[in-house]
């Protein structure tokens, strides 16, 4: 049986490639596509906001740099606004570096 030949194949250079080379790059592209994409900015909020909380304040839109809360009552929305906002947002921008991350809207509703 014949094997057949690449077109450009000399012979004496090996076809593969060595993964150390290749992997990186292509990591950080995957990341890049990653950071550009909101829902996965809404879909980490749960591991932000932690259980006690996750039922009254669910993260619905992220547009333009900012992550727009739908909160259930104005208590939480005063403790959010006033305590846990830094803090959520400094979580936000370490998870997400790449992707502007400017603000954090809380509305009833």
């Amino acid at each position: 049986m014949i094997e057949r030949t690449r077109k450009n194949y000399d012979g004496q250079e090996p076809t593969g490639k060595v993964l150390s080379r290749i992997l990186p790059t292509f990591l950080q592209e995957i990341y890049a596509k990653a950071d550009k994409r909101p829902e996965l900015i809404i879909a980490a909020w749960p591991e932000l906001i932690g259980t006690k909380f996750l039922s009254m304040a669910t993260a619905v839109e992220f547009f333009e740099g900012q992550l727009f809360v739908r909160i259930t009552n104005s208590s939480l929305y005063s403790l959010l606004q006033q305590h846990e906002k830094p803090r959520l947002l400094n979580a936000l921008r370490k998870k997400f570096p790449k992707t502007e991350i400017r603000n954090i809207v809380f509305r009833m509703g």
